[in-house]
């Protein structure tokens, strides 16, 4: 266990973070653009700390487990195999080409009869509250805007039951570099094609409600990833 933030210390933290300056229907038609290539080119790039955050969130047999921001479903076919015949897995993404690439995905896995593809919104979850043990997000976190942050972790708090966990990946601002300082100048440039950025992952979840049982850094190009996992407070 880390030592907690509070609300304030998170505060003063998050205004340290780049903002988000793209319009969400130009993110939704980059990543319908995108989709087709997506795993060819940025999945693989990503995967270490990914499947670390699939570990850590530990799904189980019989559990209902929403991804948000699921892309191309490859997390949504393991989240399939933890869950087995008892469970089932719900795919959210707001993009309509990722949301056809995960079907796809899901068929060829043969895991489709335990996996819904949602094509939604994570800042209004078109979904039931306390509906899920599990809801895990990987580098979907830092796509939003610095204001609309606390309004999509409540949403996210809010279909979680009592006793469930959040699993987070995301690119930090933790033990941020040189690197990570000129992707953000990237970023600030380019913030239409250069959409992630990095944020402060724990300190977000505990303003937010949660609290935090896991935290881990890992390297990834020269920059930093955090997976997190907490539960609310």
């Amino acid at each position: 266990m880390r030592d907690h933030y509070s609300t304030a210390a998170a505060c003063s933290l998050m205004g340290s973070i780049a903002r988000v300056e793209r319009p969400k229907r130009d993110a939704i038609a980059w990543y319908d653009r995108l989709s087709p290539w997506y795993d060819r080119f940025i999945t693989r790039l990503d995967r270490r700390p990914r499947n670390r955050g699939i570990d850590l969130v530990n799904v189980r047999p019989g559990e209902q487990v929403l991804e948000v921001g699921a892309g191309t479903g490859r997390a949504l076919v393991s989240f399939a195999d933890d869950v087995g015949p008892s469970g089932h897995v719900v795919g959210l993404d707001v993009s309509k080409g990722m949301c056809t690439v995960a079907q796809k995905t899901a068929v060829d896995a043969n895991v489709a009869d335990r996996v819904s593809i949602v094509r939604g919104d994570a800042e209004r979850l078109p979904l039931e509250t306390d509906a899920f043990d599990a809801l895990f997000a990987s580098f979907t976190l830092e796509l939003f805007d610095t204001p609309a942050l606390s309004n999509v972790l409540g949403e996210w708090r809010r279909v979680l039951r009592g006793g469930g966990r959040i699993g987070v990946v995301a690119l930090s601002k933790r033990e941020a570099g040189l690197l990570t300082r000129a992707y953000e100048r990237v970023h600030n440039l380019l913030p239409r094609y250069v959409d992630c950025r990095p944020i402060f992952v724990r300190e977000l979840l505990e303003a937010s409600g949660f609290t935090v049982r896991e935290l881990e850094t890992m390297p990834l190009w020269g920059l930093t990833a955090e997976v997190v996992v907490a539960q609310p407070a």
